[in-house]
């Protein structure tokens, strides 16, 4: 039996025996809202929690709008009402993309991104979590995160964030405060929440006890944020919902909403196979990765995990993600990313690869670009460049009678 496997802006195909394959696993199917402007009017109008839009914009000179870069799902038809709401009422917006530690966007991205409407709107910025000049210093978390964030945030007097909801395999979900952490945050401020990834609290569709989210929620509540408005996502990135209001209340009712999609029960396999959902998903090795954190649950000790992952624009890391595959061993990069001093996010992506070849003794290959399978020669992760090939190495790891499980859209799945 053929099975299609998302990858870049196309599919992989591949015939296995339909007699091994234990299933397909992904989210769940879902309805579509038929005019999302029409629906981000509504919520703004009567918000979770909090006053509605025109009530907090009145009698104010500007408004700070913060949302996402194109790793995520337009903003367009979030933003618009925003921009009409503050036409109306004589306030002037400013755009921040909120890129945490993702490289900028180009103006060509930008225009795919925001549509040309927004761009001739208002002016638009990239956060630059390395502008030295750019932060202010607002203390410093329970945990020990200097809340060091971007001072645009400082210099409207109101701010809203617009975005969507899905699970994440750091914070638990994304959204709410992380539009602020790692939205607008410095590097140092971003890598000291992240290093949290390491504790075993840290989990996809977790929030009350993930440290990566309460450090997070800590950091964005000494800070101006005063409204959202999200979509909650579905699995080719329609939106479901949208949920406006106060930046915890309305979070909370989005990612409730989000988990009805997304959670699943496990099921365990030899043999995993799975993409994170293609284009843009799998734009470089830092989206493309998420893919093996449900693989990662779901594959049988001494099995194969099969990531397929296009990466156009490379690695999308810094240098201590490749140094780390090439030069340390599975044991020592789990080991050396849990300590402090070590830790940044290059650790944090070698670790991510790492941990089911530690804890499954597991096999790790990457169907990716030649350009990319360049970079990994000589790491802990086998890279080929077609299904094909990688399928025939897992059978010779795990018997040509082993169990396959193939896993879309991975990036989002909960598996527990």
């Amino acid at each position: 039996m053929r099975y299609d496997v998302e990858y870049g802006k196309g599919t992989l195909s591949l015939d296995v025996p339909e007699e091994r394959v234990i299933g397909t696993m992904g989210p769940r199917r879902v309805r579509a809202v038929p005019d999302v402007l029409a629906a981000t009017r509504r919520a703004l109008e009567e918000p979770l929690g909090t006053r509605p839009l025109g009530e907090l914009l009145a009698g104010k000179r500007s408004a700070l709008i913060v949302t996402v870069d194109h790793t995520r799902p337009s903003p367009q038809a979030l933003v618009q009402p925003v921009l009409d709401a503050c036409a109306r009422l004589g306030v002037k917006p400013t755009i921040i993309i909120a890129t945490g530690r993702h490289r900028p966007m180009t103006e060509r991205e930008l225009r795919r991104h925001l549509g040309p409407r927004i761009l001739r709107a208002c002016p638009v910025l990239q956060h630059d979590p390395f502008d030295e000049r750019g932060m202010v210093d607002c203390g410093v978390t329970s945990r020990g995160t200097p809340i060091r964030v971007n001072g645009e945030l400082f210099r409207h007097e109101v701010v809203i964030g617009c975005g969507i909801v899905e699970p994440s395999y750091l914070a638990g979900w994304s959204g709410g405060r992380k539009l602020l952490m790692p939205g607008l945050a410095h590097h140092e401020s971003i890598d000291n929440n992240h290093f949290y990834i390491t504790h075993l609290d840290t989990r996809m569709g977790r929030l009350t006890g993930n440290p990566v989210s309460e450090d997070a929620a800590e950091f964005a509540a000494k800070l101006p944020f005063h409204l959202i408005v999200y979509s909650v996502s579905g699995p080719n990135d329609e939106v479901t919902e949208v949920v406006a209001g106060h930046p915890v209340k309305a979070h909370v009712h989005a990612c409730l909403r989000s988990e009805r999609i997304y959670r699943v029960r496990p099921r365990l396999a030899d043999i995993v196979i799975s993409s994170a959902g293609g284009h843009p998903y799998d734009c470089d090795l830092v989206q493309g990765k998420k893919a093996i954190i449900p693989a990662a649950e779901c594959v049988k000790r001494n099995g194969v995990i099969i990531l397929c992952s296009a990466c156009p624009d490379g690695l999308g890391a810094e240098k201590t993600f490749i140094d780390w595959l090439r030069t340390k061993t599975p044991t020592d990069v789990v080991r050396d990313a849990q300590d402090r001093k070590l830790f940044s996010l290059g650790a944090h992506g070698a670790n991510i690869l790492a941990r089911p070849i530690v804890d499954k003794n597991a096999n790790v290959i990457m169907v990716t670009r030649p350009e990319v399978a360049q970079l990994l020669q000589g790491s802990y992760v086998t890279p080929l460049t077609r299904l094909t090939d990688a399928w025939r190495l897992a059978n010779l790891i795990t018997g040509k009678d082993s169990s396959v499980l193939f896993i879309r859209k991975a990036r989002r799945l909960i598996v527990n």
